[in-house]
């Protein structure tokens, strides 16, 4: 503005000076003046560095315009091209309204970038919720067909947990079972990678099962690294824990503890539902066996009894009536092998009655072992070892039954018979398949040459042994001492 206000001094001036000239010069027309002729010298002279000026004035103003608002103007949309693609331009300190244009450019440019990040950010984010969502469906829906159709066998249960660490993009996966729901399914009880664990260090399975999720950090010779544990239980039962392990730098967001779970859930059900099975089956199992027990103690107890009853009074009346004669002593003795015959019968059918009636507790096999044998030992006072090597493998109920039934007729003929100090009993599977079953102790051993022939309880032993396709042989112990009683089966194809 000072700019041109000067010029249009400059331009009056020139003006006023024309004006005066033209009047000097009419003046010097009329007559001859030098002081005119001076004057008009001076005149020239003022006109030309005023014109100078002026053409001075005029170049510096175009000058400047061409700066504020050429130059300067370009340089605001580039600072806003710059800033579009997320350049950092410093602020110059104003001076005109061109600076501040440049400053309000470089605040929106500055809030376009933020937001363009944000939006690129907000866009890798929700790419990857829906790859997590996508896999997360994939993995629920293979677990749910897989526990559905192979039900909880250990190796499923491991590649599942396999599968759950891929998924969640962690370290590893682990289920830990309580001891009881272990033994009652057959599996080991940890599952998946349990190396690397600290929680199970800290604290057991029974109190991580029993209270809600828990979430550890620690530093161990591999570095940092979290945990997160989820109790694995149903309204009714709990069956263990679930645990992940990722780095430390992981971070358990709302998206992974809902699959964690889920998952939780998942292996509850179907835990749960197996155990409910495994106790159905083996409920329908002793219903019927106590339905039989039924029967035969209402007929052929009672029949057997009532024909005891019957020899024993029919020894009396020929003792009294043919004592002295040849005869009856003869009717006496065949009434009396008649007799002994009956009662072999009558404790075969005991034994019987006793199988039928027979429970098994839901630990299944192992567990019910563990209480006979707890039980002799605690009413015969020898010491009773159990090596149980089976692991996960399956039997039928009726195998089982049948196991536990030698087991017992075994350890009984140790308390009754042997006078043994220390008896084990082990279950291992040879190389072939076979279940090998011994029972040895240190007690005086078979009379030489029986091999228990004729024994009562050996033959129960040996007829429960055909009945599942098995072999069982009396030799002598260890070093000649005691007596091994071996049994030797395979198990049936599908009797899981």
């Amino acid at each position: 503005m000072l700019v041109l206000v000067c010029l249009a001094c400059l331009c009056a001036t020139l003006f006023v000076s024309a004006g005066m000239t033209a009047e000097l010069q009419l003046g010097l027309e009329t007559r001859t003046d030098p002081a005119l002729s001076s004057r008009l010298a001076v005149l020239h002279i003022l006109q030309f560095l005023l014109a100078l000026m002026f053409m001075l004035g005029c170049g510096v103003t175009l000058r400047t315009a061409r700066q504020m608002l050429v130059l300067r103007t370009d340089l605001a949309i580039g600072r806003l091209d710059r800033h579009t693609f997320g350049a950092a331009v410093a602020w110059d300190e104003g001076r005109d309204e061109i600076d501040r244009l440049h400053r309000a450019l470089d605040g929106v440019s500055t809030q376009l970038a933020c937001h363009l990040a944000e939006g690129e950010r907000l866009s890798r984010q929700a790419s990857e919720h829906e790859r997590f969502a996508t896999r997360t469906l994939e993995f629920i829906c293979q677990a749910s067909l897989c526990l559905a159709e192979y039900s909880a066998s250990a190796p499923w249960l491991n590649s599942l947990l396999d599968d759950m660490a891929d998924c969640l993009a962690v370290r590893a996966c682990a289920l830990v079972l309580l001891e009881p729901v272990a033994e009652g399914l057959g599996v080991p009880s940890a599952l998946g990678d349990v190396r690397r664990l600290q929680l199970l260090e800290a604290h057991s399975v029974e109190d991580l099962s029993r209270g809600s999720s828990r979430y550890r950090a620690s530093t161990t010779i591999e570095g940092e690294h979290v945990e997160l544990a989820v109790p694995v239980r149903d309204a009714g039962d709990t069956y263990g824990v679930l645990i992940v392990e990722a780095p430390g730098d992981f971070m358990f967001e709302s998206r992974h503890s809902r699959l964690i779970e889920a998952v939780a859930s998942l292996f509850a059900l179907s835990l749960g539902n197996l155990q409910r099975n495994h106790r159905r089956r083996r409920l329908a199992l002793m219903d019927e066996r106590s339905a039989i027990a039924g029967e035969l103690h209402d007929s052929l107890a009672q029949a057997l009894s009532y024909m005891k009853l019957q020899v024993a009074r029919l020894q009396l009346e020929i003792g009294r009536s043919c004592a002295a004669c040849g005869p009856g002593e003869r009717v006496l003795e065949v009434s009396g092998e008649i007799k002994n015959g009956l009662d072999s019968a009558y404790r075969h059918l005991r034994e019987l009655l006793s199988a039928f009636r027979t429970s098994m507790p839901p630990g299944g096999l192992q567990q019910a072992l563990r209480e006979v044998l707890d039980e002799l030992s605690a009413r015969s006072g020898t010491e009773l070892g159990f090596d149980y090597r089976l692991g996960n493998l399956h039997l039928s109920v009726n195998e089982e039954f049948h196991l536990l039934q030698i087991v017992r007729e075994a350890l009984t003929n140790v308390v009754r018979h042997a006078r043994a100090q220390h008896a084990q009993v082990r279950f291992d599977e040879d190389d072939d398949g076979q279940i090998v079953l011994t029972v040895e102790d240190d007690g005086r051993g078979l009379r030489e040459g029986s091999g228990g022939e004729g024994h009562y309880g050996v033959s129960i032993m040996r007829d429960r042994a055909r009945q599942i396709g098995g072999t069982l042989n009396l030799r002598a112990g260890a070093n000649g001492q005691g007596t091994c009683v071996e049994m030797r089966f395979r198990p049936r194809p599908g009797s899981a």
